[in-house]
C-alpha cells in the first residue's frame, strides 16, 4: 500500500475520472468532518419539513377555496350588478355586446331606477353533469329566486376549478303606439329601431330602465314610465305606452272633421266621393245635376282620446239633410227641379295627424254613401 497523502475530492467530483485519486488509499474519516456532515443533514430534513408543513396549509387553504369558487363567481357577479358595474358582470358572465345592444354597458345601467339591493347565495348543487348555485335576489321592492349554471373549467379530477356557465341576458320589452314620428330614449338611449306598434326587445341587465319621450305634439300624448327586465326564458309581453289625445289635440280633431262634413255639404255631386248621404233620381233614366245641399242638423261628434289601430276612432250621433237638385229626362232633354224631404245620417271614421296637422278618414262601406235619398 503506497504512503502518499490522500488528496479530499470536490462535492462535485467523479470519483471515475479523477486522476488524482488512488483506488487504494484509505476513505478519508475524522470525528470532526463527520459531526458536521450529520449537522447539514439535520437543518436539511427540518427545513424540507417546515417546507411539507407549509405546503400541506397552502393545499387546505385552496382546497377550501376551489371548493367554494361556485358561490364565490355568482356572488361575485351580482356583487358587480348591485354597484352598478355592468360590463364587469358581462365579462364574467360571458355576455358579449352587439351593436344593437345600446343598454349593455355602464352608462345605460348607470341610469337605471332600480337594481339589484342584496341577495344570499347558496351552496352549489349538482344533478348530473349539470352544476347550478340557487340565489336569493332583492330588487327594489321584489324578492325572487335565480338559478345560475357553473361549469368545470380544468383542475383535477377530485378537485376542478369552476366558471359562470353563460349567463343570457334580461331584456326590456315595449311597443309604442300612436301618429308616425314618434321617437323615444330608453335609459338615456335612442334604440337603434323604433317600429309604432311593433313589440321592440332590447337585451338588458336586471333592472328598471326609465323610458322618456323625446318627441312632443301639442295635439297628442305618450304617457312613458320606466320598464322593468324580463329574466331570460320567463313568459314576456311587452309594455304598451299608448298616445292619447291633448285638449289641444281634440279641438283641432273636431275642426278637421267640420270641415269635412262642409266639404260633402258645399259638393255639387249626387254622391260626394268619401261622405256619408247622396242622392238618386226617382226616375232611373233621368240624370242629376247641380245638387244643393242643405244640412239641418249638424250630428254631435265623439272621439275616442286613446288611440287604436290607425288612429282616434271617431263616432257621431245623427245629423239630418236634405237636397235640391236638376233633373234631366234622357228622353227628350227635359229639365225640371227635384227635391228631398230631410233624412237622417251618422257615420264614424279614423283621425289621425300627419305632418301638416290633422287627417280625418271616413269610415265608408264600399266607398259610397251611409245614406242616400231620392229626389
Amino acid at each position: 500500500m503506497s504512503d502518499a497523502p490522500v488528496r479530499a475530492l470536490p462535492d462535485d467530483a467523479d470519483p471515475s475520472t479523477d486522476a488524482g485519486l488512488s483506488t487504494d488509499a484509505p476513505p478519508p474519516a475524522g470525528p470532526p468532518r463527520s459531526h458536521a456532515r450529520r449537522w447539514i443533514l439535520a437543518l436539511v430534513a427540518a427545513v424540507t419539513l417546515l417546507v411539507t408543513a407549509a405546503g400541506v396549509t397552502v393545499s387546505v387553504s385552496a382546497v377550501v377555496a376551489l371548493q367554494n369558487l361556485p358561490r364565490t363567481l355568482v356572488a361575485q357577479y351580482l356583487g358587480e350588478l348591485q354597484h352598478g358595474r355592468a360590463e364587469a358582470a358581462m365579462k364574467l358572465a360571458g355576455i358579449r355586446a352587439n351593436s344593437g345592444d345600446v343598454l349593455l354597458n355602464d352608462a345605460a345601467y348607470g341610469k337605471i331606477t332600480d337594481r339589484i339591493s342584496s341577495f344570499t347565495v347558496q351552496s352549489p348543487v349538482t344533478r348530473g353533469d349539470t352544476t347550478t348555485v340557487q340565489a336569493r335576489i332583492t330588487q327594489g321592492e321584489r324578492t325572487y329566486d335565480r338559478s345560475f349554471v357553473v361549469e368545470q373549467a380544468g383542475g383535477l379530477p377530485w378537485l376542478p376549478f369552476w366558471r359562470l356557465g353563460r349567463i343570457e341576458p334580461d331584456t326590456v320589452d315595449l311597443m309604442v303606439q300612436g301618429p308616425a314620428g314618434i321617437q323615444y330614449t330608453v335609459a338615456g338611449v335612442k334604440p337603434q329601431n323604433m317600429p309604432l306598434a311593433t313589440d321592440v326587445i332590447l337585451r338588458a341587465l336586471p333592472g328598471t330602465y326609465p323610458v322618456e319621450l323625446v318627441s312632443t305634439s301639442a295635439n297628442f300624448d305618450v304617457p312613458v314610465s320606466a320598464v322593468a327586465t324580463t329574466p331570460a326564458g320567463a313568459a314576456a309581453s311587452p309594455t304598451v305606452f299608448t298616445a292619447r289625445l291633448t285638449d289641444a289635440g281634440q279641438a283641432a280633431a273636431r275642426t278637421a272633421i267640420d270641415t269635412w262634413l262642409d266639404g260633402c255639404v258645399a259638393s255639387h255631386d249626387a254622391v260626394p266621393a268619401h261622405c256619408p248621404f247622396g242622392t238618386f233620381p226617382d226616375n232611373a233614366s233621368d240624370v242629376v245635376s247641380n245638387v244643393r245641399w242643405q244640412l239641418h242638423t249638424r250630428p254631435d261628434v265623439t272621439i275616442d282620446p286613446v288611440w287604436t289601430t290607425g288612429g282616434w276612432v271617431v263616432e257621431s250621433t245623427t245629423g239630418s239633410i236634405s237636397a235640391q237638385a236638376t233633373l234631366t229626362r234622357t228622353s227628350d232633354g227635359g229639365t225640371g227641379e227635384g227635391y228631398t224631404d230631410p233624412w237622417s245620417f251618422d257615420f264614424r271614421g279614423i283621425l289621425t295627424f300627419d305632418g301638416r296637422g290633422p287627417l280625418f278618414t271616413p269610415l265608408i262601406a264600399g266607398d259610397g254613401p251611409a245614406a242616400q235619398a231620392g229626389a
